[in-house]
């Protein structure tokens, strides 16, 4: 029987995946709205907006009230490993070995 190979780790996160995610960017001078891998690595202001009720039937979803916070003082997570990382406001994703070598194999943003 062969042995399983790749990620065998459950990745932790501390927050609500099914929130609206968001980091600041400097350079956008705006919030960014981002995936739930993206949130728990990136080193920066972070924040996550949840509808405080469920909209009834015929509302309109710009109408439900959200409620916001802040989640900047929550754990930063090395991209693709639960190893946390002290928060250093670099406005960056951090990435970790791992993450470095998937992407090296795909070939993308090189």
């Amino acid at each position: 029987m062969a042995e399983k190979g790749g990620n065998t780790e459950k990745l932790r996160y501390d927050f609500p995946t099914e929130a609206v995610l968001e980091i600041w960017m400097d350079k956008l001078d705006r919030w960014h709205r981002v995936t739930s891998m993206v949130f728990r690595s990136y080193d920066g202001p972070r924040q996550y907006r949840q509808p405080i009720q469920q909209p009834k039937h015929g509302m309109s979803f710009s109408d439900v009230p959200m409620r916001t916070v802040n989640f900047t003082d929550g754990p930063v997570y090395m991209s693709l490993t639960n190893r946390e990382v002290y928060y250093k406001n670099t406005q960056k994703i951090i990435d970790s070995t791992k993450s470095l070598e998937f992407r090296k194999k795909s070939g993308s943003r090189e």
